[in-house]
């Protein structure tokens, strides 16, 4: 499997949930940032990890991991499959694989399409907007993991975003994802604990951060 640009694939990997390439709206609203399946659960994604090396989800031998073929196959399958649905099936099949969420809409604005997950507090901070591509990549992971681990909702919403890191390509519209600086157009850049920068797969076409690393 052919590895982004950028991107370091090893063992230590840690996944942290991405924002739109685009940051904030602009308009001064207090609408959530777009986030990830991963939002409001809190399974310890380093323990995630080791479950999936344990599945046989990710190879973890040797220098470099990677995605297990038969695994990669199931996910490829259900992104082709989750492609193809209108914005509200979508949101529908995102709300499954979303352990906290109660309901899901998809909203359009600026000609961005998003699922947006609720908790049922008709609170701000009570929603979730996923940007489309993420909701695919996403859903279509924890979807495979349903059908290949015994993990729980939680673990599997955590997982799904952190296999993230194992797309070559946006699985909306094609194109080749790239390394860049974590963080949205404004403000500082997203870092980790320590205050180091953290990088992102993007989309420069949708102007989407699929998953932050270290």
């Amino acid at each position: 499997m052919r590895r982004p640009r950028g991107a370091d694939r090893s063992n230590g990997v840690r996944a942290a949930p991405a924002d739109s390439v685009s940051g904030t709206d602009g308009t001064g609203s207090d609408r959530p940032t777009p986030a990830t399946l991963a939002e409001a659960t809190t399974a310890d994604g380093e323990a995630v990890l080791a479950d999936l090396v344990e599945a046989g989800v990710v190879d973890a031998t040797g220098d470099d991991a990677r995605l297990a073929a038969d695994f990669d196959e199931r996910r490829q399958t259900e992104t082709e499959r989750l492609r193809a649905l209108s914005p509200d099936d979508l949101a529908a099949a995102t709300l499954a694989m979303a352990p906290a969420a109660t309901s899901a809409e998809a909203v359009t604005e600026s000609e961005r399409t998003f699922v947006v997950l609720s908790d049922g507090s008709n609170e701000p901070a009570g929603e979730v907007w996923i940007r489309r591509p993420v909701a695919v990549a996403e859903a279509a992971a924890a979807l495979a993991l349903a059908e290949t681990t015994a993990l729980d909702a939680d673990r599997r919403a955590v997982a799904a975003h952190g296999l993230s890191v194992y797309l070559d390509d946006c699985p909306v519209c094609g194109t080749d994802l790239e390394a860049r600086k974590a963080g949205g157009c404004c403000g500082p850049p997203r870092t980790d604990a320590e205050g180091h920068p953290l990088r992102a797969l993007v989309c420069t076409d949708c102007r989407t951060q699929f998953v932050a690393f270290e």
